[in-house]
């Protein structure tokens, strides 16, 4: 039964109910004006407008963004809120955020699209996750790097709430896998033609909720395995990285999962097997999903959470990137 509810709470529907909506201040519109990039300027030679970095963002709900955007303004304050609404111009990402659904047939699923901005890039903000009223970590990843890294760095988020790594990515022939490598690299050509010269440097991944059950924990280990390996493999053109750096955050111990700890201990395990490979404790770092909304939400982040989440994978994968100069 939790494991249903959870899946329901994915809904936007469900998430327009809640108590971080009913803020007292009715000026506060939850609905961001997402503003596309630019479009590829004519002329512009692919290159010459220089080289950047790119990270993938990647997983299930937590990565897909559950959590209501103005729950920050409690937890944060007006003024954070205020900055995240309006964005970050010089971090800029391209997001497609899926959400899987349950029909009434236990045996069959299929999944939607909750909310997306295909085939361009938009600067980060709030309303990126399953909803227009919901985000995911890249906002406290733009945060974090919008200063030293402007337009230096871009972001593509690929995720799919309800999702578990054994049905739905380990293998090239699992339903999310194929689609997140299509959208990867298509944006990847985007960027080539906005004329720069791109280079994937990690991929964070916020999963393993959905496989903290019987018969999908205890094999969570080798599917992450056989997943990032046909990563390192699928995307080694456009990462130049044989072994592309893999951040994996771990999934908050809440009593919403069965086995939270046997999967988290898997992400331990496989973070051992290489240099390459990176796990961040979440649960050491703090994030909880025990505060908001009204009712609490135990599966996603709260706000406070999932902004800081954006910034310990920011600090991870910052070591790979390329070096800006004070010149630049």
């Amino acid at each position: 039964m939790k494991k249903f509810m959870c899946y329901l709470l994915l809904s936007p529907f469900v998430l327009f109910s809640s108590g971080c909506l009913s803020h007292d201040n009715p000026n506060k519109d939850p609905e961001p004006q997402v503003e596309p990039g630019p479009d590829p300027t004519p002329g512009v030679e692919p290159g010459s407008l220089g080289p950047v970095d790119v990270v993938l963002i990647s997983g299930q709900s937590n990565a897909v963004g559950c959590t209501q955007s103005l729950c920050i303004l409690d937890a944060m304050g007006e003024d954070k809120y205020d900055e995240y609404f309006a964005g970050y111009e010089t971090i800029q990402i391209a997001f497609d955020s899926w959400t899987k659904d349950w029909p009434t047939a236990d045996t069959v699923t299929f999944y939607s699209q909750n909310t997306s901005r295909k085939n361009n890039f938009v600067k980060t903000a709030l309303g990126y996750g399953n909803s227009i009223h919901t985000f995911g970590p890249e906002v406290g990843i733009a945060e974090a790097m919008h200063e030293k890294y402007a337009n230096k760095l871009f972001i593509i988020k690929y995720a799919c709430g309800a999702s578990n790594l054994k049905d739905d990515w380990a293998t090239r022939k699992s339903p999310m896998y194929g689609r997140f490598i299509e959208y990867v690299k298509l944006q990847m050509n985007h960027l080539v033609e906005k004329g720069y010269t791109p280079t994937i440097k990690a991929l964070c991944w916020m999963q393993g909720e959905g496989d903290s059950y019987p018969q999908y924990y205890n094999v969570y280990q080798d599917n992450l395995r056989l997943f990032v390996s046909n990563i390192r493999e699928d995307l080694r053109e456009l990462s130049g990285n044989k072994d592309l750096p893999f951040i994996d955050a771990g999934i908050n111990e809440s009593s919403a999962w069965q086995y939270p700890d046997k999967v988290n201990d898997a992400k331990v395990l496989f973070a051992a097997e290489s240099e390459n490979n990176y796990f961040i404790d979440t649960m050491a770092e703090g994030l909880h999903t025990d505060q908001e909304p009204d009712p609490v939400d135990l599966c996603h982040y709260d706000s406070e959470s999932e902004i800081k989440l954006g910034h310990l994978f920011a600090e991870a994968f910052e070591q790979f990137l390329e070096p800006v100069t004070s010149e630049e």
